[in-house]
């Protein structure tokens, strides 16, 4: 069975991929690897959301949707992977960006309506979708966003990426962010076994915005997906484990 492997794009690379980035790809796919690209825009909506005059607020993390930055948002995601997909194609990368097809790859549900808006969460991933796409050597470009009664969710990007591995049991999970890992006094540890995690918390080692991210790791290695990369490449960083 051919390695899986689902790649999140958020932050900085969102907007401008690594140097590397490109030239680990076209390795990866010439091995016969079959890859999936999820990505955010978060600094493409907020520029967005300004221009229109519409205020960015966000509750437990998650942006606060409201129908009209439903749009904006929607035009943002499909823009930013528009410009992603240009430039791995000009890299002579095989890549295709899901929109219309995009519908029909999640169900999802709203998280909390009244508290979040256009926000979702998703309840199944239909793997065929990609299937297809994997059979003629296609790498899928998707959106961080899932259609519930034809209208679009606005959903978390870890999410998305975190639902995709564990559906397509992906070997790696790589979550791309604008640090180059977990860092204890002042270097990047390499390993982070799920034992450890709860006691690095507790002591204030991983802290802020990084603690939702290495929970939702260790729930998705529990779930059977080998490993989650959390870096700003695709090769070093913190590779979350079972030991």
């Amino acid at each position: 069975m051919k390695e899986t492997i689902v790649i999140k794009i958020g932050g900085i690379a969102s907007q401008q991929l690594p140097p590397d980035f490109v030239q680990d790809i076209k390795e990866w796919q010439a091995a016969g690897k079959q890859v999936v690209i999820v990505h955010g825009g978060g600094f493409a909506i907020n520029k967005m959301m300004q221009e229109e005059g519409i205020s960015v607020e966000k509750i437990d993390g998650l942006r606060v949707t409201s129908k009209r930055a439903m749009q904006l948002v929607e035009k943002a995601l499909f823009d930013l992977g528009e410009k992603l997909t240009a430039t791995l194609l000009k890299a002579d990368c095989d890549v295709i960006q899901l929109q219309s097809n995009l519908e029909n790859l999640f169900e999802a549900d709203f998280l909390n309506q009244d508290k979040y808006g256009y926000v979702g969460q998703i309840n199944q991933v239909h793997e065929p979708v990609l299937e297809k796409f994997f059979k003629v050597g296609l790498i899928p470009v998707i959106a961080s966003m899932a259609a519930k009664g034809g209208e679009w969710l606005n959903v978390n990007a870890d999410y998305v990426a975190t639902a995709l591995a564990i559906a397509v049991k992906a070997d790696q999970l790589i979550l791309m962010t604008d640090v180059p890992g977990v860092k204890e006094n002042g270097q990047v540890l390499a390993q982070l076994p799920l034992h450890q995690i709860d006691q690095k918390i507790n002591s204030g080692i991983i802290t802020g915005g990084m603690v939702p991210k290495i929970k939702g790791a260790s729930q998705t290695v529990e779930a059977g997906v080998q490993t989650v990369l959390i870096s700003d490449n695709l090769k070093t960083g913190t590779l979350i484990c079972q030991a």
